[in-house]
């Protein structure tokens, strides 16, 4: 079975960095992104070309409505 992860704040600093760990692994990757969709979407295309499948999703995770 193929594992998978959600990073909040993946789109850079710590949570990209976090993100090409478990690529890197071979975990396929759930990106969350507040703003800046440019930087999930380079995120997203350099973990693509480790061979496994990101997505992206934009939200604020401190409101519960758009986390949920």
């Amino acid at each position: 079975m193929k594992r998978s992860v959600l990073i909040t704040g993946g789109s850079r600093g710590i949570g990209a960095a976090t993100a090409r760990v478990f690529a890197g692994a071979g975990w396929d990757v759930a990106i969350q992104y507040h703003s800046r969709e440019e930087l999930a979407l380079e995120v997203k295309q350099e973990l693509e070309g480790l061979g496994v499948r990101c997505e992206i999703f934009a939200a604020d995770v401190a409101d519960p409505v758009q986390a949920a």
